[in-house]
């Protein structure tokens, strides 16, 4: 009986946060705080302190993520190449991982799966910030101004992300 229950939350914790479904519903408006979205410092995964506060003026895309996280290995893939493209005209990127499996797993994915952005570890700070997302990934799309322009909780392809990116850029 001892054993049953820790496994019994270790599985109610999975499904919850790794419950996302490609078709999960995107919403506007009020995350946490909405025009705060930045005001935050993470540490990068090799212990560098990123204040996103320096953010603000750009179109910004912060994924919460993890590494065992199926759609999230889906979703790095497209958020590189749309880092690599949009970089020069106003645009950052920054994952936020809750590093479930440690920080090295953390830094040995973004290796592995060519993070070229902001690698960072959810900490108590974002935490306050963002409380904690109904699943992941959760993708929240920022604009110049540090309001959340779309949340999105789930899988969405790189057509989608290309398309906020470039409206709130004026593309």
């Amino acid at each position: 009986m001892r054993k049953i229950i820790p496994l019994f939350l270790m599985m109610l914790m999975v499904v919850q946060v790794g419950g996302c479904k490609p078709d999960a519903k995107d919403s506007a408006g009020k995350f946490s705080g909405d025009a705060k979205m930045l005001n935050l410092t993470v540490k990068d995964v090799d212990g560098n302190d990123i204040d996103m506060r320096q953010f603000y003026g750009k179109v910004v895309i912060v994924d919460l993520w993890d590494t065992w996280c199926g759609p999230c290995k889906k979703e790095i893939p497209h958020f590189a190449a749309l880092y690599n493209e949009y970089k020069d005209d106003g645009f950052e990127m920054v994952g936020i991982a809750f590093a479930r499996q440690g920080n090295k797993a953390v830094k040995d994915f973004g290796e592995k799966f060519g993070i070229n952005y902001h690698n960072t570890i959810f900490n108590q700070e974002a935490a306050a910030l963002y409380g904690r997302p109904p699943g992941i990934p959760t993708t929240l799309i920022i604009n110049q101004k540090g309001e959340v322009h779309k949340k999105v909780v789930g899988y969405r392809d790189r057509a989608f992300f290309e398309t906020e990116i470039r409206s709130l850029l004026g593309m």
